[in-house]
């Protein structure tokens, strides 16, 4: 019931801070990010369409990136710190989708800023 519910949001934001402390932390060749709007929602835009935005950034981010050419060409250590961020990204989007409560959420295109 609702004590299931707010116990897995729970460990959910709690992996998703504990994954962007990480994320934040690693600095590769391999993954410049760009600062995304991903959070910026006008009035009218749920929690669940939020935390699906969110999601969908990430993996539009990943995606791209997974198989960046730089990063094939990198260090053995530079490509194994690649690997790993994009691993927490994804568990990222897992657990954004998870928090919004679908299995995946719409692929839409994002706005990106510099």
């Amino acid at each position: 019931g609702n004590f299931d519910h707010g116990h897995k949001c729970d460990i959910a934001l709690e992996e998703i801070i504990r994954t962007l402390n990480i994320v934040t932390e690693q600095k590769t060749l391999c993954t410049e990010l760009t600062v995304m709007d991903i959070f910026a929602a006008s009035k009218n835009t749920t929690e669940k369409e939020t935390f699906c935005r969110a999601a969908t950034v990430l993996r539009q981010f990943y995606s791209h990136h997974e198989k960046d050419t730089r990063c094939l060409g990198a260090t053995a250590q530079q490509f194994h710190s690649h690997k790993q961020l994009i691993r927490s990204l994804k568990r990222l989007d897992r657990n954004l989708c998870s928090l919004a409560g679908l299995n995946s959420c719409p692929v839409k295109e994002a706005n990106q800023s510099t």
